[in-house]
């Protein structure tokens, strides 16, 4: 059985997708996987990329190394993000590779995963403001394509698909005010839609999608931040409440409760939160954490993050980045 520590120095499970009533999670240089009401981890996939070093969670943090996103796609065909790599393996055998030419990685909402292919952009500093394309890589035939390109735009933090129309895919750009938007882009039409922006409203690392609503916190690194819900029926745009920090991840459950994160940017002003709403309109505090003892130029900022396919699950499972363990 795997050491499953929580303690940042030690090698720790960190869970990454729930499918087909089975953990995944990440592990050093492996993808391992238990059964939902098992405690017995077993080994998955081993990646020939990473090493032993891997184990080691402040290397990993340090140098933006190990493993930092799985998904299954269906049941033989599996994709690995490990630093400036995506891979691609079919029944447990790498059969491609895409190197990122920019950045380490997509952030985790930032890759639409589909049967054959995956929709995906480069995150980066771009502090030239370089053209961010928005690319399709097809992993079967081995073929990238740009279906999109933003000029004038910091990065893309997110792009998620629609829950009720497959062809249709939620982009979020930041990260200053009139590089703050949200978008609709068509996949059949290969249209761009703005719904609005030009400010730190429209900041954000993630969105819910609940009934006719769309719901995030913002990402403001130095002003107030908000949970926010906009209506895609009448466009209206509402600020619930204010909360204490940034904001980058949020899921849903299978029971329609909501959950937003903070992060830790600034040990001095913030704390790392995890909101919960039942309803979207109140949102309490249900889990608070510090940051841990490592500088964050170095070792990242403090930070939670969900797992894929959370939407399955009532339980609320989710990852300490950078945090102390245990609530506050």
């Amino acid at each position: 059985m795997y050491f499953e520590s929580e303690v940042f120095v030690l090698p720790k499970v960190k869970y990454q997708m729930y499918h087909n009533n089975k953990f995944y999670a990440s592990l050093g240089n492996k993808i391992i996987v238990r059964e939902k009401d098992n405690s017995q981890w077993n080994d998955y996939i081993i990646i020939e990329k990473l090493s032993l070093i891997n184990y080691f969670e402040l290397y990993n943090r340090l140098l933006r190394h190990g493993i930092h996103n799985f998904y299954k796609i269906d049941e033989y065909i599996d994709c690995i993000i490990i630093k400036a790599n995506i891979l691609f393996y079919n029944n447990k055998e790498l059969v491609n590779v895409l190197k990122l030419e920019n950045g380490s990685r997509p952030l985790r909402n930032g890759i639409v995963y589909k049967s054959d292919h995956i929709i995906y952009s480069e995150y980066y500093g771009n502090k030239d403001r370089q053209p961010v394309n928005i690319y399709k890589y097809n992993f079967i035939e081995d073929k990238r394509e740009i279906i999109y390109t933003f000029n004038n735009i910091r990065h893309i933090h997110f792009i998620q698909e629609d829950i009720k129309d497959h062809d249709r895919l939620y982009i979020g750009t930041g990260d200053l005010d009139n590089e703050c938007g949200f978008y609709i882009f068509n996949l059949q039409k290969k249209e761009m839609k703005k719904i609005d922006g030009d400010s730190q409203i429209w900041r954000a690392v993630s969105i819910l999608q609940n009934n006719n609503s769309l719901y995030w916190g913002t990402d403001d690194p130095s002003g107030k931040n908000y949970i926010i819900k906009y209506s895609l029926e009448n466009n209206k745009l509402e600020k619930i409440q204010e909360i204490s920090g940034p904001a980058y991840y949020s899921t849903i459950t299978k029971n329609q409760e909501m959950f937003i994160a903070t992060t830790i940017e600034d040990r001095k002003r913030h704390k790392a939160i995890i909101y919960k709403s039942l309803n979207g309109e109140i949102w309490d505090k249900y889990m608070e954490f510090k940051k841990d003892i490592f500088h964050t130029k170095y070792f990242g900022y403090g930070l939670i993050e969900f797992i894929n396919n959370q939407k399955e699950l009532e339980e609320l499972i989710y990852n300490l980045n950078g945090l102390k363990l245990g609530n506050l």
